[in-house]
């Protein structure tokens, strides 16, 4: 089998993966979550799925890499509006460096909001001891 090939049904099966995790979380798990304001079924689901959804997008991340590798030779073109290709591998590039800037950005308001949390329990802790 040709390796282009090869490629791109690994990539769209990572990418259904990736995407099919998502589509079970906002349509089932969260809603249930909220339901029972319980972020019990949010944590049990990303102990489970986040690992393989991980793994999806590395897959994702390094078949698109190839394929881009092979269909623009050390990525020359890149943005070219004379190369259809090129935008398109480039606006791709762009996309994935959103989606790691978001979910940076998605992790340090949590890291954030945990410690509001422990701060704000420490000064009443504080409060009621002293």
């Amino acid at each position: 089998m040709a390796t282009f090939p090869f490629l791109v049904i690994v990539h769209a099966l990572a990418a259904t993966v990736w995407t099919g995790g998502h589509l079970v979380l906002d349509l089932g798990v969260l809603p249930r979550a909220l339901r029972e304001r319980s972020a019990e079924r949010i944590r049990d689901f990303e102990a489970i799925f986040e690992p393989l959804g991980l793994t999806a997008l590395a897959i994702q991340v390094i078949t698109g890499l190839w394929m881009g590798s092979i269909l623009l030779p050390g990525f020359d073109g890149l943005f070219n509006p004379a190369s259809p290709i090129g935008v398109l591998v480039g606006t791709k590039l762009l996309l994935l460096g959103a989606t790691a800037a978001l979910a940076w950005h998605i992790r340090a308001i949590t890291a954030l909001a945990i410690a509001f949390v422990v701060v704000g329990a420490l000064i009443r802790l504080g409060g009621v001891l002293g």
